[in-house]
């Protein structure tokens, strides 16, 4: 009783239900969880496109090279061409078939002996360019 003789309801003290808040924490887990597989996910997926796009870069880089090695095989086809160099070999370095002298003929089993040097005559030093 109070001091004036009333009677004082008393209230009754509401407590949180304390289940509610593990299952909001174990909710809470649950969607931070989900989330760090959605990120990974989308991680996982970025990577996979990043790796198409630079086999792309890089099939596109092989067909390139690939067109260059052919058109240098077809550049050596044709520095290669018989006629091409006997042209170069008369025109620019004036080269021709040997004289008839100047052709040694050897029979099976013969050996060739050494010949001495020829003395340069002025027809030779001359003709050069």
């Amino acid at each position: 009783m109070s001091p004036r003789g009333k009677t004082v309801p008393v209230k009754e003290v509401v407590r949180p239900d304390v289940g509610n808040r593990r299952g909001v924490g174990v909710w809470a887990f649950l969607l931070a969880l989900v989330t760090v597989g959605a990120l990974a996910h989308v991680g996982v997926r970025m990577h996979g496109i990043q790796i198409a796009y630079d086999l792309g870069r890089e099939r596109r880089n092989n067909t390139e090279i690939e067109e260059y090695r052919r058109r240098l095989n077809i550049e050596i086809g044709m520095l290669k061409d018989p006629d091409r160099i006997i042209s170069i070999a008369r025109d620019q370095l004036h080269m021709g078939p040997p004289a008839p002298e100047a052709v040694i003929r050897l029979h099976p089993g013969s050996v060739l002996s050494p010949v001495p040097p020829a003395a340069p005559t002025g027809k030779e030093t001359g003709d050069r360019h």
